[in-house]
């Protein structure tokens, strides 16, 4: 009876001591999803989750889970191809390269500026080769804005020599598809261009 008594004794000081001890914060459900967020695990700000563990421990990245605009890669390789080819065409061949863009009879005269010129465009297509790859969408609007700063000037040259030059220089067929060439590739880019940037700024 007395180790009975002593039992029961024993177990009326775990329940007390039970009812006495203070309760944690990270008890409460609301309390352990703010632990959650603080800590970087589980959901985030904007509502994603975290889909591994790796990615629970590095953070998150808005680079892994934002994606590209479609065709964005079949136009970055298109402009590398296109800035090789035209670069070494001008810097391997500068007489037949403006024989085929202007008319002119002078070509042996400017030939060190065209290989120049050749030169230049090879080294922003090394750009784009470089960035092929890119996830991150700020170096691929610079790149964008490289090309659509480039081939707006061309185009505003073009125009202006064509219009106000005694003798225009745009006068035969291979000149006038460039001409409108030029005008495909300033709208291709600024398509693109202005489609990331409405997607950061969506996204931040």
């Amino acid at each position: 009876m007395a180790e009975g008594g002593l039992i029961n004794e024993r177990a009326g000081l775990r329940l007390q001591m039970t009812e006495d001890r203070p309760k944690h914060s990270s008890g409460d459900l609301h309390s352990r999803l703010k632990t959650r967020k603080l800590l970087g695990v589980g959901e985030t700000d904007d509502g994603d989750i975290h889909r591994s563990k790796l990615s629970q421990i590095l953070g998150h990245s808005d680079q892994l889970y934002i994606r590209l605009p479609y065709g964005l890669r079949i136009w970055q390789l298109f402009m590398a191809i296109m800035f090789t080819v035209i670069g070494l065409w001008a810097l391997i061949l500068p007489s037949h390269f403006i024989q085929t863009t202007l008319e002119t009879d002078n070509d042996h005269m400017v030939s060190l500026p065209i290989r120049l010129y050749g030169g230049a465009i090879i080294s922003l297509s090394i750009v784009y080769w470089m960035t092929l790859n890119s996830q991150d969408r700020d170096i691929i609007r610079m790149c964008l804005l490289s090309s659509i700063i480039y081939f707006t000037i061309q185009f505003v040259v073009s125009v202006f020599s064509s219009t106000t030059l005694e003798s225009p220089v745009y006068t035969c067929f291979g000149s006038y598809a460039f001409f409108l060439w030029r005008s495909g590739q300033v709208a291709g880019s600024l398509y693109f261009y202005i489609v990331l940037t409405m997607d950061l700024r969506h996204y931040r």
